[in-house]
Formats: C-alpha cells, structure tokens, sequence
C-alpha cells in the first residue's frame, strides 16, 4: 500500500520551514524546493512547505511571553555548541491510502564539530543512510541501495545545511537544531503558545510548552537549568483529518572529542559511486 508523509511545517517557529521526517527546510514560501533525481538517503519520507504569514493575525495576548522566551533561549543556546552529539528517537506518522496513520520509527546518529565537521547516520526500515561532511565535501551514502555520492561543499556548516536543502532537496538528519536561531525570529509565525509545568524526560527535568500556528499543533519539552536543550518535540499536523504526527526524544553529549576518522568517509565494499544533479521537484513517496 503507497504510503504518504503528511505535510508538516513549523514555518518562522524554526527559522521558516520545518518538513518533518526528522529533516527541515530552511526557507519560507517564495523560494521554490527543488528534488534531486537521486532518492535522498537521509529521510524516507520528504513532504511540502507551507506558508504561515497568517499567523500576524493572532492576538498578542494568546502567546505566553514565558513560552515565547524559552525558545529563544534554546535558540541561543543552542548556536554556542561546538562539539556535540545527539542520538534521537523519532516516530513520524504516515497515511495510508486508506486514511489511517502508520508510524515509521527511526534512530539517528548525529555527530558535529563546528564549523566544518558533520556526521549523521540514520537507521529503519533494515537500511542506514546518512552523510558525513569534512568542510569540502560531503558524501552521502545508502547502504541497503549500495551507493554514494561525493559532491563540493561550502566550508561551513550552517551554509551546507541550506544548500544541501535548496540545491539538492536533501536534509541533514535533526536539520531543525541547525535553523533555530539563525537569524530569524523562532516565534513569529506561532497564533497560541503556553507553559504547561515539569516532567522528567528520561533522567532530565524538562519544562513542558506547547505552541500553535496555521496547520500545526506543537510541543517542546526543553531542559531545566544552564543547558536549555531540546529533550522532546511532538508535531501534529492539523490540516489533516487524522492529525498525523512526528515525534522526537533527543539524546545529548556535548564537547565530545570526536577522532579524525569520524568526518571520513570510506565506503562499503561494493558500494556505487553515483553522480547527483540538482533537484527539480519535492517528493511525496518513500525514498529508500
């Protein structure tokens, strides 16, 4: 049965756009998405942007200047990290053609040096896909499929996860911890936002807040204390009668001292090298 990622996007909230398989996109509306002809291996499901300009409408008293203010701390916080590494779990639902939700459950890797060194590994569905980033290239890699693909990249970070995203279609794994806080303001798009109280996520107490914006209902937990980290994130796409979700806990170590061999690539034996041309439309099926 053909299955169908729902069209979730946390818009100006992340710094524009966010599409949910775990992945996000950088840019608002105007700027047209482009597909690379080769499946991307970083995300089995891609799905649209949408645009959330309406939200401007929404009544200033419905936004909790608490709620609005911790995103803004994690933001900022979250831009100040040099050397980290995120495991997390993620459950992104997908509709059948029947109307009912399926979750696809998926671990992922994520190791960063700033300002030039990535590794991400993706893993579901018997298959790891994923991208390793030196600061002059990036390859990424499927390895149920065999291939890889070797290609130029900026000497940053922060502008190889836009270019990757509007030349390429193709998303760094958790791309939504690199668009928070760049530049933009996180809280312009949001119609509803509220502090909920405290939770223990895993061994971390966690302040629970919960946003709203045109077509999404969205929940953060973010830790307690002098790291304001992400702990959880739960998306609702609204647009939909059956309000599919994405849901990710986040798993952090920070200023790990990573060997140089972890931002080399070395494929598989056996494995293709492919060549990939730029995108030229967004997808709405599984890529394996």
């Amino acid at each position: 049965m053909k299955r169908r990622i729902f069209p979730v996007t946390l818009a100006a909230a992340l710094s524009a756009a966010i599409v949910l398989a775990g992945c996000a996109h950088p840019e608002g509306a105007g700027n047209e998405q482009a597909q690379s002809n080769v499946p991307s291996p970083l995300a089995d499901l891609e799905g649209a942007a949408s645009d959330a300009a309406a939200a401007s409408q929404a009544p200033a008293s419905a936004v909790d200047p608490q709620a609005s203010a911790a995103l803004d701390s994690m933001a900022s916080y979250l831009r100040t990290l040099r050397t980290f590494e995120v495991d997390a779990d993620t459950s992104t639902d997908v509709v059948l053609d029947n109307g009912q939700n399926a979750a696809l459950v998926r671990h992922t890797e994520l190791k960063v040096r700033r300002p030039d060194r990535l590794r991400g590994e993706i893993t579901g569905n018997g298959n790891v896909r994923g991208i390793v980033y030196d600061g002059r290239h990036f390859t990424i890699f499927n390895r149920k499929k065999g291939y890889y693909s070797r290609n130029d990249a900026p000497p940053a970070l922060d502008d190889l996860t836009r270019e990757l995203a509007n030349t390429w279609h193709i998303e760094l794994p958790l791309a939504d911890l690199f668009y928070w806080g760049y530049g933009k303001n996180d809280t312009l798009a949001l119609t509803s936002a509220q502090t909920l109280g405290v939770e223990k996520i895993g061994a971390r107490w966690c302040t629970h807040y919960a946003y709203r914006q045109p077509g999404l209902d969205w929940e953060l937990w973010i830790e307690q204390g002098r790291r304001p980290l992400p702990c959880r994130m739960i998306i609702t796409d609204t647009t939909q009668p059956t309000r599919p979700r994405h849901d990710v806990t986040y798993h952090w170590k920070l200023g790990v001292a990573f060997p140089a061999s972890t931002f080399a690539f070395h494929p598989q034996a056996g494995a293709k090298a492919i060549e990939m041309k730029p995108a030229e439309k967004p997808p709405y099926e599984e890529a394996d």
